[in-house]
């Protein structure tokens, strides 16, 4: 019998295509598994739409390709104080908290006080290297370990007393975040790795130094005028001192000099009595010269309090403009 069709042949194509369908499902189901943090971050950064003062602060930061893929997919927002607190919960430390990263969402406290420029830009950076880090693995934190113990060696002074209120567990996560935001001239390991997210880490690090030398200008204004009130506190109270003791010596003086005019014959003559007198008169008036000084000391003593008291009530207003609690209690009252 002749067959004019050969269904066998049909039947093989149809599970050669039906192989190759399986296959492509099978790589792009890996595919998928694999990049699903990547496709979920990339669907956030296309899904974002930043504020015009946030895409500012995204175009200052000076991203790489790599950086703003990251910042985009954090979908950083600017919140007034109310919501702030609302999304970044806060314990109850003094620290004023600027920025936080939670959920993979960034939010920074909008400070716009022009003396503290820089700081908002600044703060983003931070939140994002908190970013970064969330979504390295552990041999990857572990390839900067030596690094950081670097940093945190040489710039103890600077970074000690800022880790020292966070716990164990996140130290070396904010020591690897403030040393791609605070410290320059890092090991070759960090320069190498900020620069895959800053295209200069330097200009991060010049926002930091930017907006804490206000914080630091005055701190060191105030040490210095402490340390110049102790110094004059004490000359006023030497002078203070040899004042009265001259005073008292002076009144017995002139309590026997008046004694001496009322007894006839203690004065030789006219001319002991004038000199005698005559040295009382220039005692008196050394000793008034004595007071005009002291009286002196203390109104510089007085002015540098009352600078003292000036400095410290902008530190504090400083601090209550970074401080979103302070500012919701000045809203309630």
């Amino acid at each position: 019998m002749i067959m004019t069709e050969l269904p066998q042949m049909k039947t093989r194509k149809r599970h050669i295509f039906g192989g190759v369908f399986l296959v492509v499902l099978v790589v792009v189901a890996a595919t998928v598994a694999l990049k699903r943090d990547w496709i979920y971050d990339w669907y956030r950064g296309v899904s974002y739409q930043p504020s015009g003062e946030m895409v500012a602060i995204r175009n200052e930061l000076g991203l790489t390709n790599r950086g703003e893929f990251l910042f985009n997919a954090a979908q950083p927002a600017l919140n007034t104080a109310a919501d702030f607190n609302l999304n970044c919960r806060q314990d109850e430390s003094e620290v004023a908290v600027l920025g936080c990263y939670t959920a993979g969402n960034i939010y920074i406290y909008d400070v716009k006080d022009a003396k503290l420029a820089g700081i908002r830009e600044l703060t983003t950076a931070h939140e994002l290297l908190h970013a970064v880090w969330a979504r390295m693995s552990g041999d990857e934190r572990q390839e900067f370990s030596a690094a950081l113990s670097q940093v945190f060696d040489k710039n103890r002074d600077l970074l000690e007393s800022e880790l020292d209120t966070y716990d164990a567990s996140e130290k070396q996560e904010e020591l690897y975040v403030r040393a791609g935001t605070e410290v320059k001239d890092l090991p070759e390991t960090l320069e190498k790795h900020f620069a895959e997210i800053f295209e200069d880490q330097d200009k991060i690090v010049d926002f930091y130094e930017s907006y804490i030398a206000v914080f630091r200008r005055i701190k060191t204004k105030m040490e210095t005028l402490e340390e110049e009130i102790e110094l004059l506190k004490g000359e006023i109270e030497t002078r203070i001192t040899e004042y009265e003791r001259q005073l008292s010596q002076l009144e017995a003086d002139i309590v026997s000099f008046n004694s001496c005019a009322e007894v006839a014959g203690c004065f030789q003559n006219e001319g002991d009595f004038n000199v005698r007198r005559a040295v009382l008169v220039e005692r008196q008036d050394e000793l008034n010269a004595l007071n005009d000084e002291i009286n002196g000391l203390v109104d510089a003593y007085n002015e540098k309090i009352d600078e003292y008291n000036a400095n410290a009530m902008e530190g504090r207003e400083l601090q209550n403009m970074i401080n979103s609690k302070a500012e919701i209690l000045k809203i309630k009252q």
